[in-house]
């Protein structure tokens, strides 16, 4: 087959945006964890920079490839009354150390480390799902791990009288380094 033929082969499946999930799990107020793959509305991929050095040696410059930064990404959940997103996210806040200051004893007693900003929820995966060209199954074709991820910015939306759309909760997560896998699973029920 030759490139151009591509376009004609019915075997060809790019993937799509819609097709998606996001495994990540949040502590509840009861001590749990509750799975909140279903509220996800929009994840962005990974990314990543590599920033690069410059070198001047007489008339010329030379640039070499310096550290790799991996971007934060933006998810947007949406915010059902139940399970509540926003009490979930409010949970993640206290689970990590940040406590509300109303006392100096309260003030003082814990505060955000990395180790509890990464261990309060589970690992965040972003899952790309296509149609099994054999079986017409759903399955998870590819998958990104964000490692040592933690949430550095949540928004919990905004209420208006003229609008009827859902409430939405945006997130911004780190993460070090993310890994990316092939996949060919079929989807748990």
């Amino acid at each position: 087959m030759s490139k151009t033929d591509f376009w004609i082969n019915p075997s060809f499946e790019p993937k799509r945006q819609f097709r998606f999930l996001v495994q990540l799990s949040l502590p509840d107020s009861s001590g749990g964890e509750q799975d909140v793959q279903f509220l996800a509305k929009s994840v962005d991929r990974p990314s990543y920079s590599i920033s690069s050095n410059e070198h001047q040696f007489f008339n010329h410059t030379f640039y070499y490839p310096g550290r790799v930064t991996w971007n934060t990404i933006d998810l947007t959940l949406v915010d059902p009354v139940s399970p509540n997103a926003s009490e979930l996210l409010y949970q993640y806040l206290q689970s990590v150390g940040a406590q509300v200051p109303t006392s100096v004893a309260n003030a003082t007693r814990t505060t955000i480390t990395k180790a509890s900003a990464i261990g309060a929820k589970t690992d965040i995966l972003i899952q790309e799902i296509a149609t099994d060209r054999g079986s017409n199954e759903s399955k998870i074709k590819g998958e990104w791990k964000l490692l040592n991820s933690f949430f550095t910015d949540v928004n919990f939306g905004n209420h208006s009288y003229d609008s009827e759309d859902m409430v939405e909760v945006s997130v911004t997560v780190q993460y070090d380094w993310a890994e990316y896998a092939v996949k060919n699973e079929k989807l748990r029920s």
